[in-house]
């Protein structure tokens, strides 16, 4: 058992391999960058737009979201890559030439040119490497996504620029994972058959967007458009709030080495009014694994493995490090020390504010 609870049952379709995907990864060569580069950097949110234009359905449901999302985050930037637009299409070339420039790059034999070949997929790169949130607007083609969305991720997308891989094998974002992906699309039919959002799931979280929402609008070419702007205007708005509540949890910088990160809705909490709530909100089970997520560090079957045990803020700091390294969790050693890690993080943040009892006899 786990805490004493009973042994617990890993989520379907988690496993583990030991086995490497990718032999080596590349470095930023015309971008200068750090971790802390790209912490430093990570204030906007990036918009990849491959609507149809600012009068179509997902037009209108993109700016109804951004709207709300201005208001509920004053002062957050946010980046719009029109991906139909010339001037982003001529970035968007990779070709065979670069194949080969990656592979030479990778085996530590590539030269000033073919670092030059990679100057605007590494621009590209750190933009959605950095960004604190990704939204997505693309209308379903032939079941998928429009050709220029695929390939704006195959240039993106590569080791060491937008996602390392891990001891395990496993991959995560540059600045891990936790970050809020949001997917607006619409089919001119039902859509039933849908491609777009499980590969859209998929290629985001490769870079660390793996907290997704889909807004999609059904029957466009046949059903009411005024009720369809309306409902997914509707829709837009909610999926704001809530994307914004996720990038404000992460919106502190990493704390100098043996000081405590403390998030903004707990920093200045006094124990009473929209702080405290806040702050109790982090102790419940929901509050703990979206604070977890919102670290970065963790792999995905380290997050799922604290889901399907339902751990609260309780039970997270009454841990032990044997609690992490119990056979049954199956944790990693590098999910273990960060665990640890989050750990003492969490109880300087909020442990001696809500106590160290049971959460759920509040």
């Amino acid at each position: 058992p786990i805490f004493g609870l009973p042994s617990l049952v890993r989520p379907s379709g988690t496993c583990r391999s030991g086995m490497a995907m990718f032999a080596a990864q590349l470095a930023y060569q015309t971008v200068k960058v750090d971790e802390l580069a790209l912490r430093a950097a990570a204030r906007h949110v990036l918009h990849l737009d491959a609507s149809h234009g600012p009068g179509s359905v997902i037009g209108h449901g993109a700016q109804a979201f951004f709207n709300e999302l201005g208001a509920s985050c004053p002062g957050l930037q946010v980046q719009h890559l029109r991906l139909w637009d010339q001037g982003t299409k001529g970035k968007l070339e990779y070709g065979l030439e670069h194949v080969h420039a990656k592979m030479a790059m990778l085996a530590g034999t590539g030269g000033e040119e073919e670092k030059q070949k990679f100057a605007d997929i590494e621009e590209l790169a750190f933009q959605l490497a950095s960004a604190k949130g990704l939204v997505v607007s693309a209308p379903m083609w032939n079941y998928g996504v429009p050709y220029i969305v695929k390939q704006y991720f195959d240039c993106v997308l590569h080791p060491g620029l937008t996602f390392r891989e891990l001891p395990s094998g496993k991959t995560e974002g540059l600045l891990g994972g936790g970050r809020p992906l949001l997917i607006i699309t619409s089919a001119g039919g039902s859509g039933f058959r849908d491609h777009l959002t499980p590969w859209l799931n998929d290629v985001s979280a490769l870079a660390g967007f793996d907290d997704a929402t889909t807004l999609a609008a059904a029957n466009v070419a046949h059903g009411d458009r005024a009720a369809i702007l309306n409902e997914l205007g509707h829709d837009a708005v909610a999926a704001a709030r809530r994307f914004g509540a996720v990038i404000s949890m992460d919106a502190v910088p990493k704390a100098a080495v043996g000081a405590a990160a403390v998030p903004p809705s707990v920093a200045a909490a006094s124990g009473k009014g929209d702080d405290e709530e806040r702050l109790e909100g982090l102790d419940e089970q929901e509050g703990v694994i979206g604070w977890l997520q919102t670290q970065g560090g963790l792999s995905q079957d380290c997050l799922e493995s604290l889901k399907c045990l339902k751990i609260d803020g309780g039970m997270f700091r009454q841990a032990t490090a044997d609690d992490w390294r119990n056979e049954e969790l199956g944790l990693e050693d590098e999910d273990i020390a960060r665990m640890m890690e989050l750990q003492q993080k969490f109880m300087a943040t909020i442990g001696d504010s809500v106590g160290l009892g049971d959460s759920s006899d509040r």
